[in-house]
């Protein structure tokens, strides 16, 4: 088996036993995080029967970073027993820490940083062989991926890293595949030792000059211990904390009052004001929050801002008649004092700007439904004090029930309460696009299905261009549910289930896809992916017409029969 040397020296690691291969992954790049222009292919998917190991890595996988598409990066394996002792370190993170979820590629029940050594060579399957690289180096991507903003740092600092191999030979692997001990040519650098001259004994000259000439060794350390004899150690900031802020923040709810039967105020402060960057601070048009809160934080869900910064802001949410559970919870259950996590959410992908680029003054139109009215305070606050020419048509049960009422000015609000006998029938508000003589007419609207549909049906029979129409969904219980159908998973073959229930953005996460997200209702186009085959029942209203001929949704669009998604 090569050139192995005897066990009695205790200068060198121990030998890995022959282990098998339990878990073979690969991943597409996706935007990562919730954050805005951050992408990685962490996220990899369980791959059955045969996949092609090459020199470039397995077919299908994708590596996002510049340094992680080296040949010396072909291949990452992480030793899934370390997952044990991160649920231990981080218990509140518990649910995270499972097999793939640094973006491993390879999981064997042995091998770890402890018995493996810089140039070991493995037989991998019936013909392939590779070589240890190096061990990796935690990235700030890996704060975003466990929502820790030292989680990086403290991989560094435990040495629970992982390692990388290059591909010496290719050939086919797939799960229950032997991997072999072939060869050992540097038994003395096991990569716990090289850990620890990366990150502890740093100005070991002797050692970092052995390493910047070690056989097998990554080039990409071999010029990182090269410039360390010259220049001493690197300023690792940069790679452990990035240039993105991790978005789920802690914010205490400091005030909860009930407005209406049905409808509290919640007003949340950050207490980590460190962690908001000065240019995230502010709002901008529309906006809306992700909350994840109740046990185990198992309720996910979005809002609309009333008002406020990211650093105090105001929530109106309704309780739900036919709720999921989460309003029911923050009705009932949480209380002053009590914490959840927020994320700022991702602006819409509607245009809101004129293509042509005219002048002419515009009267903005607000058609609003119940809890719809909290999409559009902000800006119909901001109309206000520009003295816009605005009014607002306001649909509510009864007017004890119209939140926010004593926000709106009376002398361009009219209230329509269904217990008055009064319908709001949008056939009459929205008038033809040329009708208005020189002015614009923009309109808004936010409320139940039926309202939308009613006033999209509308603005499609009058031909209203994109840029001068605004829909927000609120959601409710039923959003993303329908007809079960399958979604066939293009890079796998997998088919999943995707029951009346739930929608193919749960069934997605739930099978470890963890497509990003942030309004849950349609209106961002975050949760978006491609569909190559099949038909679609598109709902939300993110998506441009020409989108829908080949993406979806998954928070609220379904399939019909079978479709297959590439994600």
């Amino acid at each position: 088996m090569g050139s192995h040397v005897s066990g009695t020296d205790l200068n060198l690691a121990p030998l890995p036993p022959k282990d098998v291969v339990i878990s073979l992954r690969t991943g597409r790049i996706r935007s990562f995080g919730g954050v805005k222009g951050l992408y990685s292919a962490i996220n990899k998917q369980p791959r059955q029967g045969k996949i092609q190991l090459m020199i470039g890595g397995f077919a299908g996988d994708e590596r996002q970073y510049i340094n992680h598409q080296s040949l010396d990066n072909a291949i990452h394996q992480y030793n899934p027993r370390h997952y044990e002792e991160w649920k231990k370190t981080l218990p509140d993170r518990g649910h995270k820490f499972k097999v793939g979820a640094f973006g491993e590629n390879l999981s064997t029940t042995h091998m770890s940083e402890s018995n493996l050594c810089v140039g070991d060579k493995f037989r991998l399957g019936p013909d392939a062989i590779i070589q240890v690289t190096m061990p990796r180096q935690p990235c700030y991507k890996l704060n975003h991926r466990f929502e820790y903003k030292k989680m990086s740092s403290l991989i560094q600092s435990t040495g629970l890293t992982g390692w990388y191999y290059r591909v010496l030979k290719g050939g086919d692997v797939q799960e229950g595949d032997q991997m072999e001990l072939i060869e050992r040519i540097n038994p003395r650098w096991p990569l716990t030792r090289v850990l620890r001259i990366l990150y502890e004994d740093m100005n070991n000259m002797e050692a970092i000059a052995e390493l910047s000439v070690l056989p097998g060794l990554s080039k990409e350390f071999i010029e990182l211990f090269q410039n360390r004899l010259i220049m001493g150690a690197e300023n690792m900031d940069g790679r452990l904390l990035g240039k993105f802020t991790v978005p789920w923040l802690s914010y205490k709810l400091v005030d909860k009052t009930r407005l209406t039967p049905r409808v509290q105020r919640f007003v949340l402060e950050c207490e980590e004001t460190s962690g908001i960057e000065p240019e995230e601070i502010q709002f901008g048009r529309f906006p809306h929050v992700r909350l994840r809160f109740g046990p185990d934080s198992k309720f996910t869900r979005a809002y609309s801002v009333v008002s406020g910064d990211m650093r105090l802001f105001e929530l109106g949410i309704a309780k739900d008649d036919t709720s999921r559970g989460g309003s029911v919870y923050l009705h009932d259950n949480f209380r002053v004092g009590n914490v959840v996590k927020v994320a700022k959410g991702l602006s819409a992908t509607t245009p809101l700007t004129d293509k042509q680029g005219t002048a002419a003054p515009k009267r903005h139109l607000f058609v609003l439904g119940g809890i719809g009215v909290t999409a559009f305070m902000g800006e119909i606050k901001a109309l206000e004090n520009q003295g816009a020419e605005y009014e607002i048509h306001y649909a509510v049960r009864s007017r004890n029930e119209a939140a926010y009422l004593d926000r709106l000015p009376h002398d361009k609000t009219t209230i329509y309460a269904k217990s008055d006998g009064r319908r709001l029938d949008v056939a009459k508000l929205i008038p033809p696009p040329g009708d208005c003589g020189s002015y614009k007419t923009m309109i808004y609207c936010c409320g139940p299905s039926s309202l939308l549909a009613a006033c999209r049906e509308m603005t499609t029979r009058l031909a209203y261009p994109r840029s001068q129409i605004h829909f927000e969904e609120f959601g409710g219980a039923s959003t993303g549910t329908g007809d079960p159908f399958e979604a066939e998973i293009k890079s796998t073959g997998k088919v999943l289930q995707v029951p009346g229930e739930k929608s193919l953005l749960d069934v997605l996460n739930e099978a470890g896809f963890e497509i990003e997200s942030s309004c849950l209702v349609g209106n961002c186009g975050t949760c978006m992916v491609e569909v190559c085959k099949g038909e679609v029942l598109h709902q939300g209203v993110a998506l441009e017409d020409e989108q829908k001929e080949s993406n979806m949704l998954t928070c609220v669009s379904r399939g019909k029969g079978r479709i297959v998604v590439d994600c």
